[in-house]
């Protein structure tokens, strides 16, 4: 099995893959735009190797080089998406941690409040 075949069942799987965790909702449809890109991507160069070819020529690298040379490129973009992705997320937690936090502190608040209020108000009660 040659290079430009794996890459074209390469992209054959990833759109399954992707089809298939977006429909059992375990890949969201952010994460299954790009994963969908990256199989385009292999798919096409699957069935047209001559642009790598072309891309190698042009480049002064050698076919294998360059293979490597795109594909750590498209990890390198992908974990950076993802790094990203998961930095929002990080601070997002962060700050809905502090919001439960704070609204905790109030209701506790307004439970001592309302509980010495009802002490004060039964012990009104009694005296008269």
């Amino acid at each position: 099995m040659n290079a430009e075949r794996l890459m074209m069942l390469g992209g054959m799987a990833a759109f399954c893959l992707t089809f298939y965790w977006v429909r059992g909702r375990q890949l969201r449809e952010k994460y299954a735009v790009a994963w969908m890109s990256v199989a385009t991507v292999l798919l096409l160069l699957g069935l047209f190797p001559q642009l790598i070819k072309g891309f190698a020529e042009n480049s002064g690298l050698a076919y294998p080089s360059a293979v490597l040379f795109l594909a750590l490129g498209a990890i390198y973009l992908f974990s950076m998406s993802v790094s990203l992705s998961l930095t929002r997320t990080r601070r997002t937690s962060v700050r809905l941690m502090q919001d439960l936090a704070l609204t905790r502190y109030e209701v506790e608040g307004l439970q001592q409040r309302l509980s010495r209020l009802e002490h004060q108000f039964n012990t009104s009660n009694t005296q008269a």
